[in-house]
């Protein structure tokens, strides 16, 4: 039975069509609560039985911990409503923005990028003169790379941020498109110079406005963080795929998946079975879904996987009261310290767990021997704030993945716009790529908006 439409109003390009949407987890599975809003027959493609994707949790010690900070933040009023129709309001709590920063051995609450007066107050003052000699410039730059974007910060930051890029995602700025300061707080093109009342004053021009952060809370943003109190992420994703199920979405796994197009016929080939359909929604990473087509688009790469080491540390007591602290500094490993047990689950033993996300080569030595830098990320949680300076842990455990974040190489938007094109000359814009190349949920749910409505 097709949902009745209360959020979004009709659009009869997807009326009673037959879709298929290919990928797993949040995306996903989002965009199959959009589309049963218009078809009976969904259909979703996963390469493999777990559909959840990156939010299937971890099990340890009895309990379920996420792949690090799994939150629905930064949602507009709007996305909140959506996500609780889809999921159930009493699944979900709002615990408010959480996050804090940490530069040069200092927390900087309520915000999530580098606070630079704590590197020095000249450091911050040297780089707000260097923005209005920019601003008296007009200087224009094109973009490709993350190389060329930090052309136009300051350069004190510009410096730092170089270093930052290759901890934070291990390859070098120009390597990376600009679209990457999406992709972390540290890279973010924004920046924290001054006290949230000034730098308020000067937001209100445009040039100041596209460059200067504040925290949120002096902006009057909503200050809006979902998350299932006392349980995992994956909680979520299991409510998700139940609803879905129960409103007829159709789960096929397919280890080999192809899209064909003949005849004004659009099909589909998984593992050598042929069915026809009429609209295909691509949740998949760019690269994954260039290799859904037998037409060759590039030969060059678009998407980087960063490789993490996952240290989950075990303890007796919550010490920090903030969900999560960016690791915004170029002289510590840990890019973000989590407090699993503040707002999720605990083990069997009810004790607590936090972790630390450590972006590192899969070649390096942090990489193949972890264990010699226990006690050194340990002391970085204690940095940070997120332990006692005189707590101790009690158990550990470390988790190599050599894929978390997927990242835009520096010819993403070349292949993308190729790709585009191929999508609406031969294949009528009946393949559709709903937030590609974005990050945050909040910013595909308006994605999903802009192609339903």
């Amino acid at each position: 039975m097709i949902l009745k439409n209360t959020e979004l109003q009709v659009n009869k390009k997807f009326n009673n069509k037959k879709i298929v949407i290919i990928g797993s987890g949040f995306r996903a599975l989002m965009t199959a609560f959009f589309c049963l809003k218009y078809s009976n027959d969904v259909s979703l493609i996963s390469n493999n039985e777990n559909i959840h994707g990156v939010m299937s949790p971890i099990k340890w010690l009895g309990g379920n911990f996420d792949k690090g900070y799994h939150f629905f933040d930064g949602f507009n009023v709007n996305n909140k409503e959506l996500l609780e129709n889809f999921v159930g309001h009493e699944n979900l709590y709002n615990f408010g923005y959480g996050a804090s920063t940490y530069t040069n051995k200092k927390i900087y609450y309520d915000h999530g990028i580098p606070y630079w007066p704590h590197k020095s107050s000249y450091f911050a003052f040297n780089a707000l003169v260097q923005y209005f000699l920019k601003l008296l410039k007009n200087e224009k730059n094109n973009l490709k790379s993350y190389n060329d974007l930090l052309k136009l910060y300051p350069s004190n930051i510009s410096n730092v941020l170089k270093k930052a890029c290759l901890r934070n995602t291990n390859l070098e700025p120009e390597k990376l498109s600009h679209l990457v300061c999406g992709f972390s707080h540290f890279l973010c093109f924004r920046q924290t110079l001054l006290p949230d009342f000034l730098s308020n004053i000067l937001k209100k021009n445009d040039f100041f406005n596209s460059r200067i952060a504040s925290r949120r809370k002096t902006l009057n943003l909503d200050m809006i963080s979902l998350y299932p109190k006392g349980k995992h992420i994956g909680y979520i994703a299991g409510i998700m795929e139940n609803k879905l199920r129960k409103l007829g979405l159709k789960f096929i796994v397919s280890q080999k998946t192809k899209i064909i197009k003949e005849n004004n016929q659009i099909s589909m080939n998984c593992d050598g079975n042929l069915f026809n359909t009429d609209i295909i929604f691509l949740t998949t990473e760019l690269d994954s879904s260039l290799n859904l087509f037998d037409e060759k688009i590039t030969d060059k790469q678009n998407n980087h996987y960063v490789s993490q080491l996952f240290y989950y540390f075990l303890t007796k007591k919550i010490f920090s009261k903030y969900q999560y602290v960016h690791g915004n500094d170029v002289n510590i490993h840990t890019n973000r310290a989590t407090n699993f047990s503040l707002y999720g689950e605990k083990t069997d033993e009810n004790e607590s767990v936090i972790s630390a996300e450590v972006p590192t080569k899969i070649d390096s030595e942090l990489w193949n021997d972890p264990e010699k830098y226990r006690d050194v990320i340990w002391n970085e949680l204690n940095c940070m704030k997120m332990v006692d300076k005189n707590q101790k842990y009690i158990n550990y455990k470390i988790f190599n993945l050599k894929k978390t974040l997927a990242i835009p190489l520096v010819d993403f938007e070349e292949s993308l716009s190729k790709f585009n094109n191929l999508l609406s000359t031969k294949y009528l814009n009946k393949v559709i790529l709903p937030g590609v190349g974005t990050f945050t949920r909040n910013i595909f749910i308006e994605s999903l908006r802009e192609i339903f409505e």
